[in-house]
């Protein structure tokens, strides 16, 4: 009855319902890092067009989700939006997707992929520049950074068409810590070879610059790839390799190209799709071999039994996209964004492999950190809560996405860790250690508030911090807290200069070993650990209290990206289990004249002041 009486309201006064629900759009240019010095010298300085949907005027407390849309070969933002002569006004589509009601608001970015070979691929090369690091993290940080969006992944959707389907496909396969729902439209260069047509390669080995712009399409295209797949900084001017010189097939060429096409690629990112909350995907049965690819993508998918919407329908590669994102891809990305500020959660790992399957999630209460926890919390509290870890990231990055396999499977044996930072990556923000005595703080005050679904569920009583890499300055820094139980010090340790650090590092020095007062555990990566000297010195100057080093031969990077988090978690969650819940069967991986550890491959150990 309402909306009747809106929409005639609305007549009355001589409007239509599209014209109540405009919103409007800007261009603006973004100055790119990872652009700069590309060797055709195509401007770091990037277009990008925004488009903001009607309330984002009218109602400024509200924030919005965020659809990145990608324009497809020889096509820019501007003819996407109307700037100049176009094909499609992608306003007009997304104001006539709301007043159908089909879609919600969101923003819509759209950067300029056009270069001097017309398009980009979406890819990373010395040639053309880093693209993929421009979309996926600098285009985003600015927008976070500049406009009233929901800064997070559940909040992100990434579509495009053609080789923005391509640029969908990859990223998305990639970035699932950025992108949570992805639609390709039309998606092209999933599948083939590489064309060696004599007649072709021969014109375009003596192609010049000035005669680019009369290139045909498809030795533009040509080009194009080449410069994407195929980079040469040794052959101006247009430092690429073509798949073919003088006559003849170049097969290392060819093979680079081929690597690069969705469908050779696929099997190695089925991790990262299956972290993706939605896939969708669409082509005309008219659109040559893109139907057939985008089929073939469908049926992949199916075989490994990753959820999402595949849609074939009469239509060639052009004449039913504006109706398509207009009935499908915006519909789509309503119904799978989150449109509010809300916790956001994601199951990594199936849970992980303890008895309490774990989430990792954010938390209104403690915007900067993420969360991981059993995800049915309602099993804890009387004589069985939570212990509590704080956690500090590699690089003291302000976000623990290198290591959420590792945190994730230790709470899934119940444990409540949180990590400094959010989920994804910030680009190049660093946090300080007075976070993990806010994680903490927060756990605190959590577990003493009645309101609180972690009310009387956390043992306040066991708290460890621990960290890898910089995170494990950061532990020793606040080490001497008197509410922390143990510690955790992981491919880290004190350098003898503490002033010789990167940028933001925190300035501990050796004295700070003295203030450790609880039981601590060295884990490093051997002596091909960057921080492996460090950490010896350390170890071998704590005389005072516990402690234990173990070192595993795999580097600085450990094993916490591997499944569940390797052999490092493994040993990291029997020292919590110990030092955390008393269990003493645990606590036999450390003790005794023939410790666990050390009968396990590979593992070298030493420690002091320990039965």
């Amino acid at each position: 009855m309402q909306k009747t009486f809106l929409i005639t309201l609305l007549l009355c006064l001589g409007l239509t319902v599209a014209q109540a629900q405009q919103g409007s759009k800007e261009r603006i240019k973004i100055r790119s890092k990872a652009l700069e010095g590309n060797l055709v010298g195509d401007p770091a300085d990037r277009d990008v067009t925004v488009y903001l949907p009607p309330s984002y005027q009218t109602d400024p407390d509200k924030n919005f989700p965020v659809l990145y849309m990608l324009h497809g070969f020889t096509d820019t933002d501007s003819q996407w939006f109307g700037w100049e002569d176009h094909w499609i006004n992608l306003q007009n589509v997304i104001e006539k997707s709301l007043s159908a009601g089909s879609s919600k608001e969101m923003i819509v970015v759209m950067p300029n992929a056009f270069n001097k070979f017309k398009g980009s691929m979406y890819a990373s090369s010395a040639t053309i520049g880093d693209w993929e690091t421009f979309v996926t993290k600098e285009l985003v940080s600015y927008i976070d950074a500049n406009y009233r969006t929901l800064p997070n992944k559940a909040s992100r959707g990434l579509a495009g068409h053609s080789m923005g389907g391509y640029g969908t496909l990859r990223l998305g396969m990639k970035y699932p810590d950025v992108y949570s729902v992805i639609y390709a439209l039309s998606p092209c260069c999933m599948d083939g070879g590489a064309s060696t047509n004599p007649e072709m390669i021969s014109k375009l080995e003596k192609i010049t610059p000035d005669q680019l712009q009369d290139a045909s399409f498809g030795e533009i295209a040509a080009l194009a790839t080449s410069a994407a797949f195929a980079p040469n900084p040794q052959n101006p001017p247009f430092y690429l390799d073509l798949p073919a010189k003088d006559g003849s097939p170049r097969q290392d060429v060819i093979n680079k190209i081929i690597a690069s096409r969705t469908l050779t690629t696929i099997d190695q990112y089925i991790p990262n799709l299956k972290r993706l909350k939605a896939i969708g995907m669409d082509a005309g049965t008219e659109d040559r071999g893109i139907s057939a690819a985008t089929k073939k993508l469908h049926e992949v998918l199916d075989s490994y039994q990753i959820e999402h919407l595949y849609e074939s329908y009469e239509g060639d590669h052009l004449n039913r996209i504006a109706e398509r994102i207009e009935t499908k891809a915006l519909p789509f990305f309503s119904e799978h964004l989150v449109f509010q500020s809300s916790t956001v959660s994601e199951i990594i790992e199936n849970g992980g492999t303890g008895q309490y399957p774990a989430v990792m999630t954010s938390e209104r209460s403690l915007p900067t950190h993420t969360i991981f926890r059993p995800q049915n919390i309602e099993d804890f509290g009387g004589a069985q809560k939570l212990p509590l870890i704080a956690w500090g990231n590699g690089a003291c990055f302000d976000s623990p996405f290198e290591h959420v396999n590792f945190l994730n499977e230790i709470a899934s044996h119940g444990f409540l860790v949180v990590a400094i930072g959010t989920m994804p990556k910030q680009t190049d923000v660093r946090s300080k250690s007075h976070k993990l005595l806010d994680a903490i703080d927060w756990a605190i005050a959590q577990n003493n508030d009645p309101s609180s679904p972690y009310y009387q569920k956390i043992d306040t009583a066991n708290i460890a911090v621990s960290g890898m890499s910089c995170g494990g300055l950061q532990t020793i820094e606040v080490a001497d807290d008197p509410r922390i139980t143990t510690v955790g010090v992981f491919n880290s340790g004190v350098l003898g200069n503490p002033g010789a650090g990167m940028s933001g590092m925190p300035q501990v020095n050796k004295e700070q070993l003295q203030r450790i007062k609880v039981p601590t555990l060295y884990l490093l990566g051997g002596e091909s650990d960057i921080a492996y000297g460090n950490g010896m010195d350390d170890f071998n100057r704590i005389n005072h209290i516990p402690v234990f080093v173990a070192n595993l031969d795999v580097g600085h990077g450990g094993t916490y990206g591997q499944p569940h988090g390797g052999e490092f978690a493994r040993v990291a969650l029997n020292w919590y289990q110990w030092q955390l819940k008393g269990d003493q069967e645990a606590g036999k991986l450390f003790t005794g004249n023939s410790q666990g550890l050390a009968k396990s491959e590979g593992w070298v150990v030493d420690k002091k002041n320990m039965d």
